[in-house]
């Protein structure tokens, strides 16, 4: 009803957007400059393509999957665009390693693979899903059980387990990649003691700082060959992904007080009528006017909402309680009845299916009949034999969860079953069997235990959103129309964003295959629209539409791929020209000075010496002072009493005395320097530095912008 009921307020808008939108797709296609043939594959990873239709199954695989694994019905549309984000990257994982695997030749052998799923020493992931349930112990039999089983499961489930090797296969030979690189690692014995020196030889020593913050900004002056020279030095941190700086107006769309006069004249008159409804009616009435359909949950004390949970526990079956707004939505309650009910129970079943029902795998050939007279003879079989129940639901239910659980079902949420399940259970005791008829075909059902009855009460509720009307919808659509009309270029954005006094919302460094900007849900099609070939600098978009918005963007600055332009990293810039400026200022003051003695140049200066007690060489920072690489590097350089020149370093300039070197002792234990050494390597290659290098090194097409 939702989703008819936006479609329903929107209509009168769809007639004019659909063909505006058509509009301008047959003519920009036809007036776009070369009008490029279509791209049909995703990416191109050093001349291997990435077919879109490859790509698209594969996605759908993974969506179906994530929500088999989080039992949703539907993903979100942050979710869809994560799992496709997730296959891309796999598919280039794959692709690019997968080069150099076969080129080093690594491959997993048929026997290798069977070591690795049933041998003595199985991969990991055999022993995390192959555990007994009752013990969490791994069981290597059920791995075998599992397998005798592989040619009467349903495809999906063979698919799956074909995956699962595959995933094995792919860590294998991801292991001895990683393996092959680590090992190939030698630590020279002349680094031992190099190694051992700079870990554990300290300094004491005095510095003094001259602080650049002591040199006000205004008292430098900076030249336009000053940030030349500074960025052909370090041209290398302008490198820079491709992204947009967007600027954006949200017309949002609210409820008038028109709106929200008729909805609670509708709800009212909802109300009215549910007085009168008989209880049995009840439900049709509530698909029929409510929001969401009738649930028939029992629910216990606490789970309902703060409005009625009260009420409906202390009220006669047929209460209702008054229209009332929460989360700008009204709802109307009635009591349907009142049980006690347990919390949980629990239940073993042998599960009959047959060929009519949907969705059932195609080895299940017998009939509805044959199938009922299947139950009714096995019901006579665990009724004579009760301890034989298990040992018959291994061997003949079309559970496929039979062979992990021999059918039992462990504890479950009342209600959580199918109905006729559920009911057969609650109604039931300890002991019974009962048989009773579901979708998914015939159950014999052993009730194994129940928790402690509570008191739970059926309510059933309507709930009626304040929405805004067409009539709200048209009338916001027409507003940001005229200023989309009166914002043709990025100056006219901006004023006439300052004339109507609108909010300007601004998203900066976007980039290209983003999913977010802030205070809007789904923004693919603004950050698609701004990367587009055709959208330039100070573009403005057209009108986008979102659930319960209209949003108008610009393209406020555009940034591209490769070495940032010097004009454009004049702002990064600054702060660290000024520094350096500043610093050559110290040095000079410091370097005019030509005493030898730390404490008088500190007087001359107007500064203060500082002791440091202890710094070695991988001392990340310098106390009080942050990170001076440079700096800690020249201690270490100096003598025991030795003074050091002015140094300059990123935060100001410095002078060290050196009064003390507390030289490392002798070593004792080499195995352990060496193996500190090679793990500092091997950890670097578990955390994928090598893949990111090739990744960076191989020649990457990516077309995902036009497909998603």
């Amino acid at each position: 009803m939702a989703l008819i009921g936006q479609i329903r307020k929107k209509s009168g808008l769809l007639v004019i957007v659909i063909g505006v939108a058509l509009a301008a797709f047959v003519l920009g296609d036809f007036f776009k400059p070369g009008n490029r043939r279509q791209v049909n594959y995703i990416g191109d990873i050093d001349g291997e393509e990435i077919l879109a239709i490859d790509f698209n199954e594969k996605v759908e695989q993974n969506i179906n999957a994530i929500k088999q694994n989080q039992k949703k019905e539907q993903l979100t549309s942050a979710e869809v665009f994560s799992a496709k984000q997730t296959i891309w990257n796999n598919m280039l994982n794959k692709i690019i390693l997968g080069k150099e695997y076969d080129e080093i030749g690594i491959i997993v052998t048929p026997d290798e693979l069977f070591e690795q799923v049933q041998g003595e020493t199985p991969h990991r992931y055999i022993l995390q899903y192959f555990k007994d349930p009752q013990t969490g112990e791994y069981n290597p039999q059920l791995v075998l059980d599992y397998l005798k089983q592989l040619d009467q499961m349903e495809q999906n489930a063979v698919e799956q387990w074909v995956n699962f090797e595959q995933a094995i296969k792919d860590d294998r030979i991801s292991t001895k990649y990683k393996n092959l690189i680590s090992k190939g690692y030698y630590v020279p014995k002349a680094f031992i003691p190099k190694e051992n020196d700079l870990n554990l030889r300290k300094a004491k020593l005095r510095i003094l700082a001259s602080d650049v913050k002591s040199i006000p900004d205004s008292l430098v002056e900076i030249t336009d060959a000053d940030y030349k020279k500074f960025y052909e030095e370090n041209i290398h941190l302008y490198e820079q992904e491709a992204s947009r700086d967007i600027d954006y107006v949200v017309f949002d769309v609210k409820p008038s007080a028109d709106d929200r006069r008729l909805i609670s004249q509708d709800v009212q008159k909802i109300y009215r009528e549910l007085i009168e409804k008989p209880i049995e009616e009840v439900p049709n009435f509530v698909n029929a006017n409510s929001n969401n359909r009738y649930d028939s949950t029992f629910f216990k004390k606490g789970e309902l909402s703060l409005r009625i949970d009260s009420i409906m526990f202390n009220s006669p079956v047929g209460a209702i309680v008054k229209p009332y707004i929460e989360n700008n939505t009204y709802y109307i309650a009635k009591l349907m009845d009142i049980q006690q009910r347990p919390d949980s129970m629990k239940a073993t079943h042998i599960l009959i299916s047959h060929k009519d029902i949907y969705g059932v795998s195609e080895e299940v050939t017998r009939t509805k009949e044959e199938a009922k007279n299947m139950a009714d003879s096995l019901y006579a079989v665990v009724m004579a034999k009760p301890e034989r129940f298990e040992e018959i639901a291994v061997e003949i239910s079309d559970d496929p969860s039979v062979l992990k659980n021999s059918g039992n079902l462990g504890w479950f949420a009342d209600g959580t079953m199918l109905y006729p399940f559920n009911q057969a259970v609650l109604e039931g005791k300890n002991g019974d069997v009962k048989i009773v008829e579901t979708r998914y075909g015939y159950h014999i059902i052993r009730i194994d235990d129940k928790q402690k009855p509570t008191k739970k009460v059926r309510v059933a509720i309507i709930d009626h959103p304040i929405e805004p009307s067409n009539k709200t919808f048209q009338n916001v659509y027409t507003e940001a129309s005229k200023f989309a009309g009166e914002s043709t270029t990025l100056e006219a954005f901006e004023k006439s964003i300052a004339d109507k006094k609108l909010n300007k919302r601004s998203a900066d460094d976007v980039k290209e295959m983003q999913n977010s900007i802030p205070g809007l849900d789904n923004p693919r099609g603004v950050i698609r629209w701004s990367f587009f070939d055709r959208t330039k600098l100070g573009d403005v978009s057209p009108i986008f539409d979102f659930d319960n918005s209209y949003v108008i963007a610009a393209v406020s600055e555009v940034r591209e791929k490769g070495t940032m332009p010097i004009e454009q990293a004049k702002e990064r810039m600054k702060p660290l020209v000024l520094n350096e400026k500043k610093t050559a200022m110290l040095l000079e003051k410091m370097n005019a000075i030509t005493s030898n003695d730390i404490n008088q140049i500190a007087k001359e200066l107007d500064g203060k010496v500082d002791t440091i007690n202890t710094i070695n060489f991988y001392s990340r920072n310098i106390q009080g002072f942050g990170r001076e690489n440079e700096v800690i590097g020249e201690i270490f350089t100096l003598k025991q009493g030795e003074m050091s020149k002015p140094i300059n370093g990123k935060g100001g300039t410095f002078i060290i005395q050196v009064d003390s070197i507390i030289d490392a002792k002798p070593i004792d234990d080499t195995l352990a320097i060496k193996n500190r050494l090679t793990g500092r390597f091997k950890s670097r290659v578990d955390n994928n530095y090598v893949y990111r290098a090739l990744e960076k090194k191989a020649e990457i097409k990516d077309n995902r912008l036009l497909f998603y």
